[in-house]
């Protein structure tokens, strides 16, 4: 269901949603497939989730409409919407749970990362271990750190075929770096990308013999989110 995000708010409630920023300062990192992912698990555990894409590729969109050819709808509320006096007052936001926010991959210069962050209690920022993407994800972990709010490094798109290598490297590296990091991790498996390209949700998508792997993945991650934001804001 398509939703706009209204100047005043919006439906009537009273508790403040989350609000989840998914972002990287380089693109490729699987940030749309991630917040698409995060939104439809809370959606399966009951729970309401609206998401704001602020990428121009629009990959929700998309996949909405693919969907709907299909016949099937995405389990969560969604908009695209740039205008920064708009995401400024996210937090107006009601009947919704968590707000998940999809960060386009080039971010400096824009206004509307400063809405976003001014608005959000924790980022998730995905990583890919390779050389070219080490410098873009500490310059989003310190712009984070600069405004004050929570982050958690999340190593994406893990190859499982590669053995344990490849992922114990990139945990090291970001321990030398300092940043704080997921102890849950996302593999790359075909399920991912397939059941977008079927306009279908990870969480429904029931095709390939590693769709319940890529599912568990997805929902380990939320629930350690779930865990950060606990300590963040205790019993909100």
């Amino acid at each position: 269901m398509t939703a706009q995000l209204a100047a005043d708010g919006a439906a009537a409630g009273v508790s403040d949603p989350w609000v989840i920023a998914v972002a990287n300062q380089k693109g490729g990192v699987g940030k749309s497939l991630l917040s698409m992912g995060l939104a439809a698990v809370t959606a399966d555990a009951s729970g309401r989730a609206f998401l704001v894409d602020i990428d121009p590729q629009s990959t929700t969109a998309e996949v909405a409409d693919r969907a709907e050819r299909a016949g099937e709808s995405l389990p969560f509320d969604y908009t695209a919407d740039t205008d920064p006096t708009h995401l400024a007052k996210l937090r107006k936001v009601r009947g919704v749970d968590l707000i998940l926010v999809d960060c386009p991959g080039s971010l400096e210069g824009h206004d509307v990362l400063s809405a976003v962050l001014d608005q959000a209690d924790f980022v998730v920022i995905p990583y890919v271990h390779d050389p070219f993407y080490v410098t873009p994800t500490r310059r989003t972990a310190a712009l984070c750190a600069d405004r004050g709010v929570p982050y958690r490094v999340l190593i994406n798109r893990v190859d499982p075929r590669r053995g344990t290598g490849p992922l114990e490297d990139a945990q090291a590296t970001l321990d030398k770096l300092g940043l704080p990091r997921f102890r849950s991790f996302v593999r790359e498996y075909s399920a991912h990308s397939q059941a977008h390209v079927e306009g279908v949700m990870i969480t429904q998508y029931r095709g390939g013999r590693n769709a319940v792997n890529a599912r568990e993945d997805i929902r380990r991650i939320h629930t350690e989110m779930l865990m950060q934001l606990g300590q963040i804001r205790p019993g909100g």
